[in-house]
């Protein structure tokens, strides 16, 4: 299974994705690298004795993540890439809701759509929705090509949401 790191020339993301290479995963790494350095990116290839794909690039560039999701046959992303210094997001804190924010959605959107198009390339399904927990519940893709939100006060049949056409 091929891996998204998002964030992974960072210390957290580079520490992650040694661990996953190690463990027999295809690592690919999406970071701007404003808080860190591709020499991490060459550092775990040293380490793990392999190349993870790397991409310099900002997480809330949606044209960036849909390239990435059309070379790479990714299952499952692990999203790292954001700000976090406590003083700097108190006195710039739209940067930081910017940031930390939009490029959750940023991702969450490349992800459905590449999920989407490998399901209707494949002539089958890759239930995306089904597996994202959030805050307000499960995410899932209905029959009908609607989504629902499913909450553990869900009923059998959850309320509509959008059309996934």
């Amino acid at each position: 299974m091929t891996i998204l790191v998002t964030g992974g020339a960072g210390y957290i993301g580079s520490h992650t994705c040694v661990e996953l290479l190690n463990r027999g995963y295809d690592v690919v790494i999406i970071d701007n690298l404003v808080n860190s350095s591709e020499k991490a990116v060459a550092r775990v290839a040293e380490i793990t004795g392999k190349k993870p794909a790397f991409y310099k690039a900002d997480v809330r560039d949606r044209a960036a993540l849909d390239r990435i999701f059309e070379t790479h046959d990714i299952g499952c992303a692990i999203h790292f890439a954001g700000l976090k210094a406590v003083g700097e997001s108190v006195r710039m804190p739209l940067e930081y809701y910017d940031n930390n924010l939009l490029s959750t959605v940023r991702l969450c959107e490349a992800m459905a759509a590449a999920f989407l198009r490998a399901g209707h390339r494949r002539g089958g399904k890759r239930d995306f929705f089904g597996k994202i927990a959030i805050k307000f519940g499960v995410i899932t893709k209905k029959p009908d090509g609607c989504l629902a939100i499913i909450t553990e006060k869900s009923g059998l049949f959850p309320k509509r949401r959008e059309r996934m056409h």
